[in-house]
């Protein structure tokens, strides 16, 4: 075996040298144009954004390349760990309650979950702007409802996580810190959840992830609103919002350690380049690194007033970018596989040219994802709302066929994707 060879993922080994992918490299998680597989995490993710890639035999480890000649591939995935397995498969059974296995599914289901979810997101966004207000004031914290909404999310989501992240979508760039503060806390335990992280953990993530912006309260406004680069005396006072916020809530006395050390270490990075301590590595708790990663992406999919959001995969691609230096590999590769290749909220085309906004998508089926169709193949908007589950297809040899063809820009097409989340969330076409 000499050249180049197209094999499908299912053959692919450590050691074989990858120089194509089956879709644009931009459209993939990977960091590098041509790369070895080096671990089950690159097998992993290859078997799950690609159905062939092509292999440089002559760049490939000569192990690996007997191995395909001798055809002794093992084509059984490789294993997540048993913690991420366990969580993939609680959302496996959550999606399979929510949408069954048809192809065009009832929403009314999905819609009645998307209510009780936005009345637990209300819950919580009184509590934090009340909190938030009461930093802003000065005065003395009672941290108590947080802890009291926090638990009810974590209820909701352990059973709902789709509708409850679907409403992440709902983003507003003059309300950005309170939403953001919402956003945050509602990744950080549908990731929690992924991990298989035990409730007690889950309501400590929760509490931190709320609360992880709250010194912010004390930062000027002329420095928090800036519409445009900070100064480096600016960026210094704004650096200071993890402390401050620590600050604030031992002061109120009941907020536990685990949930203070989110606070103040949500900008830490294992690098040791983050702030206030410059920890590095395997000193930065698992909760505080899980709560960074969501605090990143949801700053990067949301609207500020010095520039618009990034797109969902674009978003993906920047963490998985800077994951050695910011997060541990290991772990954005991780929220990568929980969120899906086509984050909820994004827009897809088919390859039909219809157009749909991702509401989910199971575990093993990340190239299938649920949508609710938006513009049928000759552009023009469904009159009634219709989802649609891409796995369903599967079943039908001709209507496997339709399949995700790219990601696209919303504002491209005058489709507003918030605008469709409160169609959803009121039930109406």
């Amino acid at each position: 075996m000499t050249g180049s060879q197209r094999l499908p993922v299912e053959d692919l080994v450590l050691g074989l040298y990858v120089s194509e992918l089956d879709r644009p490299w931009l459209e993939s998680p990977f960091l590098f144009q041509g790369f070895s597989i080096g671990g089950d995490d690159e097998l992993r993710q290859l078997r799950d954004c690609c159905e062939y890639v092509i292999v440089d035999l002559e760049r490939s480890d000569a192990d690996a390349v007997a191995a395909l000649r001798r055809g002794s591939v093992d084509r059984r995935p490789p294993r997540m760990p048993a913690a991420e397995d366990a969580g993939a498969e609680a959302r496996r059974r959550e999606l399979e309650v929510i949408f069954g296995s048809e192809a065009y599914p009832n929403p009314g289901r999905f819609r009645r979950l998307l209510r009780e979810a936005d009345g637990i997101r209300r819950q919580a966004r009184r509590v934090v702007d009340e909190l938030m207000a009461e930093v802003r004031a000065g005065h003395s914290v009672d941290s108590s409802q947080a802890r009291e909404v926090v638990r009810y999310l974590v209820r909701t989501i352990t059973r709902n996580t789709t509708a409850s992240l679907w409403l992440n979508n709902l983003k507003a760039r003059d309300e950005y810190t309170a939403i953001h503060c919402m956003n945050v806390c509602v990744l950080s335990l549908a990731f929690g959840r992924y991990l298989n992280m035990a409730t007690e953990e889950l309501e400590m993530l929760g509490l931190g992830a709320l609360l992880h912006d709250i010194g912010k309260m004390r930062t000027p406004g002329e420095v928090l609103n800036k519409p445009g680069p900070l100064t480096e005396e600016e960026f210094a006072v704004m650096r200071r919002h993890p402390m401050e916020g620590y600050e604030a809530m031992v002061k109120a006395g009941d907020v536990p350690q685990a949930a203070l050390d989110i606070i103040r270490g949500h900008h830490e990075r294992v690098s040791g380049r983050g702030y206030p301590a410059g920890m590095v590595g395997e000193s930065i708790p698992l909760s505080v690194r899980v709560v960074a990663i969501a605090d990143v992406y949801d700053a990067m999919t949301s609207d500020r007033v010095y520039r618009d959001a990034m797109s969902a995969d674009e978003a993906i691609k920047v963490l998985f970018r800077s994951a050695a230096d910011d997060f541990g590999r290991d772990l954005v590769e991780a929220f990568i596989r929980c969120i899906g290749i086509y984050p909820m909220g994004s827009l897809v085309e088919l390859n039909t040219g219809a157009l749909g906004v991702v509401i989910s998508s199971q575990p093993e089926a990340r190239l299938r994802p649920v949508l609710v169709m938006v513009r049928n193949p000759d552009g023009e908007v469904y009159e009634k709302r219709l989802l649609l589950n891409l796995a369903a297809l599967d079943e039908d040899p001709e209507a496997a066929a339709i399949t995700v063809r790219r990601v696209v820009n919303p504002a491209d097409y005058d489709i507003d994707v918030v605008g469709i989340t409160l169609k959803e969330l009121a039930g109406s076409s």
